[in-house]
């Protein structure tokens, strides 16, 4: 009998260049309907990772498989069902918007289904040469071309750097919209962590090409917890990370211990995801 299939299930993956393991036994999987944030600071792996689901790059160890294929086997159909949005958009900048979205929907099966929101969202002139236009522009093109067929697993790379503030509000809402609609399951790594912890509902942190912290949103809050000392190892908590003040962060927090802190002393905060990964990345 054979087990469930799933958008995206990344096992064990390992990716070295020269002397640096990008990717170190890395393992992750995403359900359908899942939004889910990819945090990591600078050299952490995340553009490797991106790299290697996308088929860009392969990995030295371990499986990735889409819809339950061999990322070195897909078929159309499942090609198909994957959208990317690159953090910089390079290319095909002899054509006009129009020409481009006519070019690239020819690839598709006249059948395949359009969700023309990003069409509208996006305000482009359909005339316009892609080399004139501005970086936010060709980013707004970079989020039409990727999320306009309805893909069921969508994958960002800092998809709202270069956008304006109207623009990626509207896109932040707008995202989120369109998986519930769709059931589509997103995986999105940004710096602007405020953008993502409105809308996510799991955060992947990653540090040195490992995982160190996959959690939804809601076990985030319930189970994650700054503390103004060392908790008793009675108290059965996971060490995260240490604080510069002399704290620590912990997982594993439920309230029958929020008595046991208060008759150590010990001060039990919840914690905002941007200061959780800034403690972390360090």
């Amino acid at each position: 009998m054979s087990g469930p299939v799933f958008p995206l299930e990344i096992t064990s993956l390992t990716k070295e260049f020269s002397t640096k393991r990008a990717l170190d036994n890395f393992s992750l999987t995403l359900q359908q309907g899942e939004i889910a944030a990819l945090l990591g600071p600078n050299g952490a792996g995340k553009t490797t990772l991106i790299g290697c689901l996308l088929g860009f790059l392969s990995g030295d160890a371990g499986s990735i498989r889409l819809f339950g294929q061999d990322i070195a086997h897909l078929t159309p159909e499942v090609r198909n069902r994957v959208g990317f949005v690159p953090q910089t958009m390079t290319g095909f900048t002899w054509f006009k918007v129009g020409e481009l979205l006519s070019y690239l929907a020819d690839y598709r099966p006249a059948t395949t289904p359009q969700d023309n929101r990003w069409l509208d969202w996006a305000g482009l002139n359909p005339a316009a040469r892609i080399k004139s236009l501005s970086g936010g522009e060709r980013q707004r093109l970079a989020i039409v071309l990727a999320l306009r067929f309805r893909p069921d697993l969508i994958v960002l790379d800092e998809p709202v750097a270069s956008l304006d503030p109207q623009a990626r509000h509207d896109f932040m809402r707008l995202l989120p919209d369109y998986a519930h609609q769709h059931g589509a399951t997103v995986l999105v790594s940004s710096h602007i962590i405020s953008d993502l912890e409105a809308i996510c509902d799991r955060f992947v942190m990653m540090r040195h090409g490992k995982l160190v912290l996959d959690i939804s949103k809601n076990n985030l809050h319930q189970q994650v917890r700054y503390l103004s000392a060392l908790p008793p190892e009675g108290w059965g908590l996971t060490l995260l990370a240490p604080a510069e003040d002399g704290g620590f962060w912990v997982e594993g927090w439920h309230a029958a211990l929020d008595q046991a802190a208060l008759q150590e002393g010990v001060v039990a905060t919840q914690p905002d995801v941007e200061t959780l990964f800034l403690a972390l990345s360090r």
